[in-house]
């Protein structure tokens, strides 16, 4: 199987909001142009002092409702737990500036999802240092054989 549908085009429109630049800002991402992922995104600050952490800045609701609450506010390492933790891809994703796409068993963190979609996306004010990701989450049909980590778009 390939990559859900919905984190292809997201990803193509990240693709398109960088343009000549090598990364998105924030602020090139317009509320309403974000309206068909919104309640599968989250939005987490890179923090890098005294340690490069990962902070959630903004969950979508329908990842609050995957979880049973929200994790606004918290870190990825307080929030991300189980075998294998997300806490390596978005450092993957911090030191590549690059999309990172993979296969996330949520089962440690969801009651409803077990195998979930996971995109993460840099962004930066600067265009070079990432300092914010965007994430879509999005689950996957149980019996789905999916390669690790998902194929990346063209």
């Amino acid at each position: 199987m390939s990559c859900p549908e919905e984190l292809q085009s997201l990803e193509a429109l990240w693709r398109l909001k960088h343009g000549g630049r090598r990364l998105p800002r924030r602020g090139d991402f317009r509320p309403e142009e974000l309206k068909p992922w919104m309640g599968n995104l989250a939005m987490v600050a890179v923090e890098r002092r005294p340690e490069l952490r990962f902070r959630v800045t903004l969950s979508g609701t329908v990842l609050d409702d995957y979880r049973g609450y929200g994790i606004t506010g918290q870190y990825i390492d307080t929030v991300c737990s189980g075998p294998v933790s997300s806490l390596s891809r978005f450092v993957q994703c911090v030191e590549e500036a690059t999309p990172v796409r993979f296969v996330h068993d949520n089962s440690f963190n969801s009651t409803i999802y077990r195998r979930m979609a996971k995109m993460l996306l840099p962004l930066s004010e600067d265009g070079v240092h990432v300092d914010r990701v965007l994430v879509g989450l999005y689950p996957l049909p149980a019996n789905d054989a999916v390669p690790e980590p998902l194929p990346l778009a063209g």
